[in-house]
């Protein structure tokens, strides 16, 4: 395959994800994991402090745009050292979301404003992230721990302050959070670094959704379409906008948005009005 943008995945393409190569998953900090090779690879949210606050700038791009912009990318930063050729130099990405019975994190309702809670897999890889992200005053922050894929049982059990995985267990249950749906994308990242940090800047296709009820972290393979004829642009970085970014954005015209993945997959999947509430792009 070249390593020029694969067309539009059709549902049997996500299936090639079975027998890519599992990327190894090392601890970078205290508790903060990474599959990447270097902690420079990491989103800026998780470099160095787990909870370091980093921004996060979102941009819906039309395909033709997006593969200027990904040859852009080739050239000013470098690309994640685990990305696949065969996946046309991208990775899958998979993650379930949580959300209580009344849609209370989609619905931003007190206590659910800032916070989202997802599980995330990388590839078909038996390791699972439990992921808390949070949003304030424009700042993106993460907190995640990696287990195995058959100590999710563990989050219907009882709660057991030894496990590494309490303090997310704690939070589904004080919030009553139950897995509420799952998204799958194809994703090219590219990272670099300045004096304040590192950046990160990623290219998300084929997006699709589908409701969930079980914790499973599986592709999703025949869910509904989200963003059709579109690319989500992400970029990520510490504290000012670095200066290659805002040239990018002159450059190319760019407009940043407030889409969320989840409740864009929410509204697309009939169980929230679309444009209900407001979205603050986490």
């Amino acid at each position: 395959m070249s390593d020029g943008i694969v067309p539009p995945t059709a549902i049997g393409d996500l299936a090639t994800m079975e027998s890519a190569p599992r990327p190894a998953i090392i601890e970078v900090s205290g508790g903060a994991y990474t599959w990447q090779q270097s902690e420079e690879a990491l989103s800026p949210s998780l470099w160095k402090n787990r909870e370091e606050p980093a921004f996060e700038l979102k941009f819906q791009l039309d395909p033709a745009k997006a593969e200027l912009i990904r040859e852009w990318a080739r050239e000013h930063l470098t690309p994640d050292p685990h990305s696949l050729p065969e996946l046309g130099h991208a990775y899958f990405v998979h993650g379930l979301y949580f959300d209580t019975p009344a849609f209370d994190v989609y619905q931003r309702s007190p206590r659910y404003k800032r916070k989202k809670y997802r599980l995330r897999r990388y590839g078909d890889n038996d390791m699972i992230f439990l992921e808390q992200k949070r949003k304030k005053n424009g700042k993106v922050a993460k907190r995640r721990v990696l287990v195995a894929e058959t100590d999710l049982e563990r989050l219907h059990a009882e709660l057991d302050p030894q496990w590494e995985g309490h303090w997310f267990h704690r939070r589904l249950a004080a919030r009553e959070l139950v897995p509420s749906c799952l998204i799958s994308y194809r994703r090219q990242a590219f990272f670099g670094n300045n004096a304040e940090g590192p950046l990160r800047l990623t290219l998300d296709r084929d997006l699709r959704g589908q409701l969930a009820q079980q914790l499973k972290v599986e592709p999703v393979i025949a869910g509904m379409q989200m963003l059709p004829g579109s690319v989500l642009l992400e970029m990520k970085y510490r504290k000012n906008m670095p200066a290659l970014f805002r040239s990018l954005m002159l450059d190319f015209g760019l407009n940043p948005s407030t889409v969320s993945k989840y409740r864009h997959a929410l509204e697309v999947l009939g169980r929230a009005p679309i444009g209900g509430g407001s979205s603050d792009g986490v």
